[in-house]
């Protein structure tokens, strides 16, 4: 669980999981800043770091310790849809791979989870 409380600066929010914090903000009407992520970047970020651990975990299955990868998100909102692309940068000596890593990241379990229809429920206090 993930728990998020306003901060004294407009717009700005401390997020916390378990030991684990960040800062989030965003700028509205000239109001607010950038001492953090955007909260549509923690959506991309979301995605991007579990595709990124999933294609490590494909290369090590293939015996690659410490493969050289990395994996881009780019949310684009649209009035009906909503788009996640990505992209996925592999040490050149590792492109013969692309295909098992490309594989793996496309189950990723975030990507999963996004790919499912949401619900949206408020819990009593």
């Amino acid at each position: 669980m993930v728990e998020a409380v306003a901060l004294p600066t407009r717009w700005q929010v401390r997020f916390e999981a378990g030991d684990n914090a960040g800062l989030a903000d965003t700028l509205k009407e000239g109001i607010g800043g950038s001492a953090g992520m955007r909260p549509h970047e923690l959506l991309e970020a979301s995605l991007a770091t579990c595709m990124t651990i999933s294609a490590r975990m494909a290369l090590a299955d293939l015996g690659i310790a410490d493969g050289g990868v990395s994996v881009r998100v780019r949310l684009e909102r649209e009035e009906s849809t909503t788009a996640f692309r990505y992209e996925l940068a592999l040490d050149p000596a590792l492109e013969v791979h692309r295909p098992v890593v490309m594989e793996r990241i496309e189950c990723s379990p975030v990507r999963s989870t996004l790919s499912k229809p949401l619900l949206f429920v408020s819990e009593p206090q």
